[in-house]
This record gives C-alpha cells, sequence and structure tokens, in this order.
C-alpha cells in the first residue's frame, strides 16, 4: 500500500477539480450520476458535507495531491451504518493501492471515529475490477439489486456489499488499535 496516501476533508478549493473529474464518462459512467455537474452544484455539495451529518467527505492525497475523493454517506446513526463511495479522478493514481489504502483509512474513520457498525455499498455488476477491489477489503456480497443501475443508457444490476465493524477488526487484527480498544 502506498505510505504516500492520506485523507483531508473536501474543501471549496476542491471544488473545480472535482468537476473535471465527474465530467470525465469514465468517472462518471462508473459513478451513476443523474444529472450533469456544474461548479455551483460541486460548491453546494462541498458545502453541504463539510456540515452536515449525514455525509463525511474526504479529499484523497497522494503524495500531497489531491486524487479522488471518498465518503461516507447515508449515515443512520440508529442503525450505526453508512454508505461507502469513492473515485480516483486523476487516472494516473489507478493502479497503485491509492483507493485500496484510502478505503481502508475511510473504514477506520467510519468503525472508529463515527462509531458505526456496518458500512456498506453498491458497485455495478459490470465494474468488475471495483468489486474486486472491495472484496479485498473484506467486503461480501449481500445480494443483487436487479436492474438498479444504468451504465450507458442500459439498466444493469448492481451488487450490495458490506462490512462489519467485527470484520474489519478481525480482519485487521494488530494494525487497527484504536478499534481494538472499542470492542
Amino acid at each position: 500500500m502506498p505510505d504516500n496516501c492520506q485523507l483531508r476533508p473536501v474543501a471549496p478549493a476542491d471544488a473545480e477539480r472535482m468537476l473535471r473529474w465527474l465530467l470525465d464518462p469514465e468517472v462518471a459512467d462508473n459513478f451513476g450520476m443523474r444529472s450533469r455537474p456544474t461548479l455551483h452544484s460541486m460548491q453546494q455539495w462541498i458545502g453541504k458535507a463539510s456540515t452536515g451529518q449525514e455525509t463525511h467527505a474526504w479529499a484523497i492525497l497522494h503524495r500531497g495531491v489531491h486524487v479522488g475523493n471518498v465518503m461516507l454517506d447515508c449515515i443512520d446513526t440508529f442503525l450505526q451504518s453508512a454508505r461507502l463511495s469513492i473515485y480516483l479522478g486523476e487516472a494516473s493514481a489507478r493502479g497503485q493501492g491509492v483507493a485500496s489504502h484510502a478505503i481502508r483509512l475511510a473504514l477506520e474513520q467510519g468503525f472508529s471515529t463515527h462509531g458505526l457498525e456496518r458500512i456498506w455499498l453498491t458497485v455495478h455488476e459490470r465494474n468488475t475490477r471495483a468489486a474486486l477491489l472491495y472484496t479485498r477489503a473484506g467486503f461480501r456480497i449481500e445480494g443483487v439489486l436487479r436492474q438498479d443501475f444504468i451504465f450507458r443508457g442500459e439498466r444493469i444490476n448492481s451488487i450490495l456489499m458490506s462490512l462489519l465493524r467485527m470484520e474489519f477488526i478481525a480482519n485487521n487484527t494488530g494494525t487497527s488499535k484504536s478499534l481494538d480498544n472499542q470492542t
């Protein structure tokens, strides 16, 4: 895993970069964009994410450069659950373990800092690279959401996956000391 990877909260200065990434069809198609983003919509989203209790969004920094975002949203404080989403906007950061490391850092935040018990996600069935990434991070398949995603105009299935806090701790024994103290 790259040791030059860290997370910081998304900031207003990130809006233009995020817009560029989300206008890239490779990112937008796999992320499930419902409408074409604008600079204003990016700025509004960052504002809501930085003040809300239902979303925690982080910029992924690789060697000090913002290369993508990872977030926990749909946070349910009663159920202690949240949805994980990630994208690497900079193509040069892909295939280097950056996403794996960023997911691990976000999971640590979710389970440790935010006291979550379950983190879930959906991935469309054609995004096999992402599904493998999530499986390697410890996520397990819970089911198939039939025709739940529109990919380039075609309805396709999504895969529902989740990771429980106890599974994360078991898979990371010795590396998640802050989590071990909370069980």
